[in-house]
């Protein structure tokens, strides 16, 4: 009994976390600020209960596929894959016109093509930054750098 329990408690909570993290990752996190955001609806900046109850009676109505007020698991999961593709989709896509931009900065004679001299100057110039100490080496001892 108590590992029934255990699981069934497990699986509610599960169900619960993942349906606020799909919803915050809909509407872009979960900050109090992003919250807000996402369940102001008369935009007064601040969430009552039945604001965010509205919002989330709707969040279920969109789930609700076959409109039995109900959502089984396809239902469930089968939103969440379709915005995880959506959001791979446009990552995918940002990354694309990033990838763009940086060759946009290696060309540094603008000729739309790189030459290897090029190419090896932004190497040298990344692995310079993450080199902190100056060693002639990237290990644990170099601090923390951004690329």
């Amino acid at each position: 009994m108590k590992k029934h329990m255990t699981f069934a408690t497990l699986a509610a909570l599960l169900f619960a976390g993942a349906n606020g993290h799909a919803l915050a990752q809909a509407t872009g996190g979960h900050s109090k600020n992003e919250f807000v955001e996402t369940y102001d609806l008369n935009k007064d900046g601040k969430v009552t209960h039945d604001e965010f109850a509205a919002q989330r009676s709707q969040h279920f109505k969109t789930l609700d596929l076959n409109g039995d007020g109900k959502v089984d698991e396809a239902e469930y999961v089968g939103e969440y894959t379709a915005r995880l593709h959506e959001e791979d989709t446009d990552r995918r896509e940002r990354q694309i016109r990033q990838a763009h931009v940086r060759f946009g900065v290696l060309d540094t004679d603008k000729n739309a093509v790189l030459a290897a001299a090029e190419f090896e100057k932004s190497g040298t110039q990344m692995f310079a930054r993450l080199d902190t100490n100056g060693d002639g080496a990237v290990d644990a001892t170099d601090t923390k750098t951004s690329f």
